[in-house]
């Protein structure tokens, strides 16, 4: 039987080259807006480490690199090659790609050691990983004494109407336009479901309260359709 993991590389390795543009359509844009918000959050400054986990096709890497730029260094990490194949060519002719570099590897057993890094990124990669606990205790161990971890990941709306649109929405729309778009409806019926059997932020907060980590706050965006995590080591 084939593994979490290894269905989740194939998913993305498949959907690779229309990821961004299937976000975009289906977030109504709204992506970027969290995404920027995400990097806000981190309070990156020049000569600040990065590593961000689970980073796709490279969009919340390039962010940060502007941040730590001239003297910084932001390490992005995905277990998919063809993710990672969109992310170097994302950043081939970007200002800041001195400052990036792409690597392949698990985010559940990570290649560095303790103490390495200011900051710690994680942008939708929780709800796909096999053990998210075992992700953010990597990335607790990674991070310096007064490091800061952010995770932005897709939420559970409260508002009673506003719910059940958005779960339609979500039921229905997402698979159809990810198939239509990326040949592969399998593979957005897999996120559509993702999203679904994921915590709610309350038990997110929960977890990294568990792990040890400290200061830590969690923001519903777009009425609760997003939420972003930030904690201390």
């Amino acid at each position: 039987m084939i593994s979490k993991e290894q269905q989740v590389m194939g998913i993305f390795n498949s959907i690779a080259p229309r990821y961004d543009l299937v976000n975009t359509i289906v977030s109504f844009g709204w992506h970027h807006f969290w995404r920027r918000f995400a990097v806000a959050q981190a309070h990156l400054r020049s000569g600040d480490s990065v590593l961000d986990l689970c980073c796709g096709t490279g969009a919340l890497t390039a962010a940060a690199a502007k941040k730590v730029a001239p003297f910084g260094q932001v390490v992005g990490l995905d277990f998919s090659e063809k993710m990672l194949e969109v992310a170097r060519r994302r950043v081939h002719s970007f200002r800041f790609r001195d400052n990036i570099r792409f690597i392949r590897g698990n985010a559940l057993d990570l290649p560095f050691p303790d103490n390495r890094f200011d900051c710690v990124t994680v942008a939708y990669g929780l709800r796909n990983v096999t053990d998210p606990a075992r992700v953010l205790k990597e990335a607790r161990r990674v991070l310096k004494p007064t490091g800061t971890v952010v995770s932005l990941d897709l939420g559970k709306p409260s508002a009673p109407v506003f719910k059940n649109i958005y779960y339609f929405y979500l039921n229905h729309w997402i698979p159809l336009t990810g198939g239509v778009f990326t040949k592969s409806p399998t593979s957005y019926r897999y996120l559509h479901d993702s999203i679904l059997e994921f915590p709610h932020q309350k038990e997110i907060s929960t977890l990294y309260r568990r792990l040890g980590f400290k200061n830590i706050q969690c923001s519903e965006l777009t009425w609760g359709i997003a939420m972003v995590h930030t904690a201390q080591k």
